[in-house]
């Protein structure tokens, strides 16, 4: 499975992904994360968080995809490097003519984003995202943010979910 992430979190939904691959013989995924921000970007990339960031994590993900920080005096934690190779990072600027990513997903999660835009540019991003979704892909939005309204190449299939007809 091949997914786009935009916004925040993209090695919790690799952990899930992670955990459900374990079930799944032969199931394997990337993620592209982006963001608008290069420097929220590098600090994406390196993987070290303050452990007071993990809280939400289960004690179960935890052991096994953060490392504790080799420097005692650090309460900090790494993400794994096979977890963080599962993960590339690209700068995107959703306000762009054309996307510079050339790649096809599965699975594009946009959540939380559209919040920042008026009506007509949610429509404009949304079908510039929609240009790298495979037919049958799935599109997940915040649950605060509707596409109602919206002439869109998805269709709902759930609360928050759209999905590209095949």
């Amino acid at each position: 499975m091949r997914g786009l992430f935009l916004g925040e979190e993209p090695y919790t939904l690799a952990m899930v992904l992670g955990e459900f691959g374990e079930r799944q013989p032969g199931f394997d995924f990337s993620l592209l994360a982006t963001d608008i921000s290069t420097k929220v970007l590098s600090h994406a990339q390196a993987g070290i968080y303050d452990e007071d960031r993990i809280e939400p994590v289960s004690l179960l993900l935890r052991s096994k995809y953060l490392l504790r920080s080799k420097d005692r005096t650090r309460s900090q934690v790494r993400i794994i490097p096979e977890l963080r190779r599962k993960i590339s990072f690209h700068r995107l600027n959703f306000m762009d003519a054309h996307y510079s990513v050339k790649d096809m997903f599965d699975v594009i999660f946009f959540r939380n984003v559209m919040i920042y835009f008026d009506k007509p540019t949610q429509e404009a991003v949304i079908h510039k995202l929609c240009r790298n979704l495979v037919p049958g892909g799935y599109l997940f939005v915040g649950h605060s943010e509707s596409l109602a309204g919206l002439s869109l190449p998805v269709a709902c299939v759930g609360s928050a979910i759209y999905r590209k007809p095949s």
